[in-house]
């Protein structure tokens, strides 16, 4: 018994300014004891034997030098000089619990960058894990072009690209198809006509995204389409960094626009030109996280069935 003793006590943490600290189950048979004034029950709780716990007692008290535990009428009780140790070992099992389990619920801020136009349709998302974990606070930043998450400091980004060259910090998954359409109102359809030159290709005036940033490192199918992919052609007209406004313009009659159809169907003036040509491009989740924890797999499973509720 002696030598058993002696091992424990060397197990006893030296700390860097000369304090020693017990060994967490022995601070956890000082709170059972304490707590339910009664070896046997205290022991069964913790699931280890009587001897035992009443083993881990007898070091703490090697340790301190001193009888830890009075008998009172309700049982063993911890002497009435050390209700701040109480309190410690109270606080230091709290801590133990966050610690164990802080990796699944999730606190903190969450920066997540994403399209206008996707921040608002996932809005429904970002809400539903608030309430499911509300230690967690997303911070949505819309962007404009494709963010680095390692230089930027963004924690998950949501693109219409897939990066070609991750690092190891990086984990993406694919969410699902974004069919994408050539889209004009009816009544500019009816002003302009559908007159198509002697190469059967129509002219038109065209409102395009300004994709002037880098993407070359994506797989970035958007980027690469080709208004002739829809039997189309014409003058640039306006620019934008958004689907937003080049979807309103359009609707307002001042042009064509290659659109989500999610989006076009926000707009009842909006018709698909041609009505039977799309082109699926990619929905991205791109995260420095290695998506284990419960909350990052909700996020995932909650934007790929969101996306597949959109007009597709």
């Amino acid at each position: 018994m002696f030598l058993a003793s002696t091992r424990h006590l060397r197990s006893i943490h030296l700390t860097r300014d000369g304090t020693h600290t017990p060994p967490w189950d022995l601070i956890r048979a000082f709170l059972a004891l304490e707590r339910h004034g009664s070896y046997e029950v205290a022991a069964e709780l913790e699931g280890i034997d009587d001897s035992t716990l009443r083993r881990r007692i007898r070091l703490l008290e090697q340790q301190f030098g001193r009888t830890l535990f009075v008998r009172t009428d309700s049982g063993w009780r911890a002497s009435a000089d050390l209700h701040a140790l109480v309190d410690a070992a109270q606080r230091m099992e709290e801590a133990a619990r966050s610690f164990s389990q802080d990796h699944q619920i999730g606190a903190g801020v969450i920066r997540v960058s994403v399209m206008d136009v996707f921040a608002q349709r996932f809005s429904p998302v970002f809400t539903a894990l608030s309430d499911k974990y509300p230690r967690l606070v997303f911070s949505i930043t819309t962007e404009a072009h494709f963010v680095n998450l390692e230089q930027d400091q963004v924690d998950i980004a949501v693109r219409l690209a897939r990066p070609d060259r991750t690092s190891n910090s990086l984990r993406v998954r694919k969410l699902g198809n974004v069919p994408i359409g050539a889209y004009a109102s009816r009544g500019y359809l009816e002003r302009v006509g559908a007159n198509a030159n002697n190469l059967g290709v129509e002219e038109h005036q065209l409102l395009v995204m300004n994709l002037q940033f880098f993407h070359q490192d994506h797989d970035f199918i958007y980027a690469h389409l080709d208004w002739s992919k829809f039997g189309l052609s014409g003058n640039i007209r306006i620019q934008a960094d958004s689907f937003a406004p080049l979807a309103l313009m359009c609707a307002l009659g001042h042009g064509m626009a290659l659109l989500p159809r999610f989006v076009a169907a926000e707009y009842p003036e909006l018709v698909a030109h041609p009505s039977d040509t799309f082109v699926n491009t990619e929905l991205w989740l791109v995260s420095r996280f290695d998506m284990h924890a419960a909350w990052q797999r909700d996020l995932a499973d909650m934007l790929q069935v969101e996306l597949a509720r959109w007009a597709q």
